[in-house]
């Protein structure tokens, strides 16, 4: 199985990252993915015309699409422009969907203006979602582990712990736990699971470490996750 994942678009019409995200779809159709995610920061609040632009360009995707938001993402526009997503009515815009073999589940861990994101409210929800049935693909926009990078740790998510407590305490296999947010790769674990940072579509953030900051190359990019062999096989396609 094959799962794409693209984060933080930030499209407004004529952005580069809209022509970043433009090239990645073409890339997507030639690898026919079983699924997409879309991990925040979709549009750009402050710009008419954002979220539509985002949403026509995802509605020639033929395969099934999760979105959830990020910090910058406006609500009520997603609701408007994303049709059928599985949302509930109100509330966080959690969402789930079974897709072959896995189930893929993406947390809304936003805090209404806020860049910082806050697991608390939606454990109960996700404690439900990992009781039994298939492994579980999990996504969010803010992460919930440290990278060493000040910048975007600032903003990562809150209650950290309480959400490791539910991963550790589920019946279901949590293979692979995936966040945008910080405008780059990284790598790591989050409670004995493997975890990851996807690129985004948009402007990278320069790495810095320890008040050096590294000169800004990374270019747009997205993830490809392939399933077998009862693990999750993470891949960065680079759209330099």
């Amino acid at each position: 199985m094959r799962i794409a994942q693209i984060s933080d678009i930030h499209g407004k019409p004529g952005s580069k990252s809209l022509a970043a995200l433009e090239r990645a779809l073409d890339w997507l159709k030639l690898m026919e993915p079983d699924a997409l995610i879309v991990s925040g920061d979709v549009g750009n609040p402050a710009v008419d015309g954002s979220y539509v632009s985002v949403a026509e360009m995802l509605s020639h995707v033929r395969y099934p699409m999760l979105v959830v938001p990020g910090n910058v993402d406006d609500h009520a526009a997603l609701r408007a422009s994303f049709r059928d997503m599985g949302w509930p009515d109100e509330g966080p815009l959690n969402v789930a969907r079974t897709v072959g073999e896995v189930r893929l589940v993406g947390l809304d861990v936003t805090v209404p203006g806020e860049q910082h994101g806050d697991a608390a409210p939606v454990l109960g929800w996700l404690r439900e979602q990992l009781n039994g049935g298939e492994p579980v693909l999990l996504f969010m926009h803010q992460h919930p582990f440290r990278t060493g990078f000040a910048n975007v740790d600032r903003a990562l998510c809150r209650n950290a712990d309480g959400l490791a407590d539910v991963i550790l305490g589920a019946s279901a296999r949590v293979m692979l736990l995936s966040t945008g947010h910080g405008h780059r790769t990284v790598f790591t674990q989050f409670a004995g699971v493997p975890a990851m940072m996807c690129p985004s579509l948009a402007k990278a953030n320069a790495l810095a470490l320890d008040e050096i900051e590294a000169p800004r190359t990374d270019p747009p990019g997205f993830a490809l996750h392939v399933i077998e062999d009862g693990r999750a096989v993470s891949h960065i396609i680079s759209l330099g």
